[in-house]
């Protein structure tokens, strides 16, 4: 990828640590010299080499003081480089999802205007169009205003444990400290019944589901139907009298990296946020970025002039066609670089 001229560049996260690593071997070697030469100035009888001795102390400490402070800046150096990784991680997921994050503050603000709820969301093809930012922009939205919310992560794979129904509750179950039996009818219910009895005032569970496509095409239709007939609804029904008591919610997210199957998608359990159901399923659209997309979020994020952000947001946009992990991944590059320039 071609870049726009930066200027002069500093050391970068790698080169700063083995900078400070020679530092502190040798402020070590020096504190070494130094307590040699301090006991041979207290012990020695001889004048004149007393005097030496002293003058190589005062010589030592002021080199261990001058290395102190060159590690004290590098580690400064350092930590201002920490600091503006860990704003674009933040600041990414704020480039488009426009659509996406309309319809999470709807919802949200809906939960909120009925002091608790539920709502199930669908994401398709996480991985193409990088999902985990929108997933980043939820938990930024759950969290305003409220108690951090817990997290059950459950992730499908063949290679780790299986995809099915027994998978889905046994993940649950070491969350929930829920000792489970074979019978998955038991097991359900009582992972519902122990869930909606840990939730108390501004509670907010998030059921975080990846990996969807470990369960395979042929299996998609009876598990997607059976978590919905059998865990999702009779838990936002048992919910009903927790907000009786509490403002809580929970919120059920399934991640898939490929569109559902044909099947699964003519189950009759999808709705729209206009017609918004809890007990239905709410896909979250994840969607190409478009040029002024860029532009709009390299001239909030980025020290550019607007003709240098308009060059960068168009070369960008033309190298990616708009595909949300290519721009991610142009970004990451033009951002270390300016952080190289500016720090």
């Amino acid at each position: 990828m071609s870049m726009p001229p930066i200027r002069q560049q500093t050391a970068g996260p790698a080169s700063l640590t083995l900078q400070k690593n020679d530092l502190e071997k040798s402020i070590a070697e020096l504190v070494v010299e130094y307590e040699i030469v301090a006991d041979q100035a207290r012990t020695t009888l001889d004048p004149g080499s007393k005097t030496k001795l002293e003058i190589r102390k005062k010589q030592l400490l002021s080199q261990i003081e001058e290395k102190e402070r060159l590690l004290g800046a590098l580690e400064q150096q350092k930590q201002n480089i920490n600091r503006h990784i860990l704003s674009f991680d933040e600041a990414l997921p704020k480039i488009d999802f426009r659509e996406a994050r309309r319809i999470i503050h709807r919802v949200v603000d809906d939960l909120q205007i009925n002091e608790g709820g539920a709502a199930l969301f669908l994401l398709q093809q996480s991985r193409r169009m990088a999902g985990d930012l929108l997933l980043l922009a939820l938990s930024d939205v759950l969290s305003s205003g409220r108690a951090t919310p817990i997290y059950y992560e459950v992730a499908f794979s063949p290679a780790t444990g299986g995809a099915d129904q027994a998978t889905f509750l046994k993940s649950m179950g070491r969350y929930l400290g829920v000792e489970l039996t074979d019978d998955l009818s038991i097991d359900v219910s009582v992972i519902r019944t122990t869930l909606c009895g840990a939730l108390r005032e501004h509670s907010t569970v998030v059921i975080q589901l990846t990996n969807w496509d470990a369960v395979g095409r042929q299996n998609q239709h009876e598990l997607m139907q059976w978590l919905l007939e059998t865990f999702w609804q009779p838990l936002v029904d048992e919910l009903e009298y927790v907000l009786e008591e509490w403002n809580a919610r929970v919120i059920f997210v399934i991640v898939a990296n490929r569109p559902l199957t044909e099947d699964c998608r003519k189950l009759p359990c999808f709705c729209t946020v206009d017609a918004f159901n809890s007990r239905s399923i709410l896909e979250i659209p994840l969607t190409h970025w478009t040029e002024k997309d860029i532009r709009i979020w390299l001239a909030s994020h980025f020290r550019l002039s607007k003709p240098q952000t308009k060059t960068w947001a168009k070369q960008i946009y033309e190298e990616s066609d708009g595909d949300p992990n290519l721009i991610r991944q142009a970004l990451q590059d033009y951002f270390e670089q300016l952080l190289a320039s500016q720090t």
